[in-house]
């Protein structure tokens, strides 16, 4: 039997005062995000079956929106099985950093290159409360789930493409410094 470790749910505890179990503890168990009771204990069929259908009411209602596409990215194969585990912690931070401001966009503004401004905007907005770097890093997180949702069908277009630290990057060169070559 294969065990899976399921995260997003937390348990309360209750003594009981009445009855023929007065004084008895129990325990109850809630899915974090939606509240949803989850029967049965924790593993048991009862339990995961209950926790897949308070999940699949978070798909349903993020379903169509930017929030949505940060849940299925971050869920993805090639999220959590080709990022190291320190790009997926700091993918996760940006892109929930990100869903604070779009979270309710539909997909399809995604499709409207007059997006680009928005996102650039908010770089800027951003930039100037945690600098620029925070500010590109944020912004190179969106763009690869937006790559990413292009490959996949999800959106038609990445505006987003080349907007990153490109923007505020300096030729060194033009200072009279000399160019840098990877090591070897």
């Amino acid at each position: 039997m294969a065990r899976v470790n399921l995260t997003g749910w937390f348990t309360t505890y209750k003594t009981l005062k009445r009855g023929e179990s007065a004084g008895q503890r129990v325990a109850y168990h809630y899915h974090r995000a939606t509240g949803m009771r989850l029967n049965g204990k924790p593993g048991s069929p009862e339990f995961v079956a209950d926790y897949a259908a308070a999940e699949k009411l978070i798909r349903d209602r993020l379903a169509g929106t930017f929030n949505g596409l940060v849940r299925t990215y971050t869920l993805s194969v090639e999220f959590t099985e080709k990022l190291a585990p320190s790009t997926q912690a700091e993918y996760k931070r940006m892109l929930t950093a990100a869903e604070a401001e779009f979270g309710s966009m539909p997909l399809a503004a995604l499709d409207d290159p007059r997006v680009r401004k928005d996102f650039l905007d908010w770089r800027e907005k951003v930039a100037r409360a945690s600098g620029e770097r925070e500010a590109d890093n944020r912004l190179s997180a969106v763009s690869a789930m937006l790559t990413w949702a292009v490959d996949r069908g999800q959106a038609t277009a990445n505006y987003l493409r080349g907007s990153s630290a490109s923007t505020t990057s300096i030729d060194l060169r033009s200072f009279g410094c000399p160019s840098r070559s990877p090591p070897s």
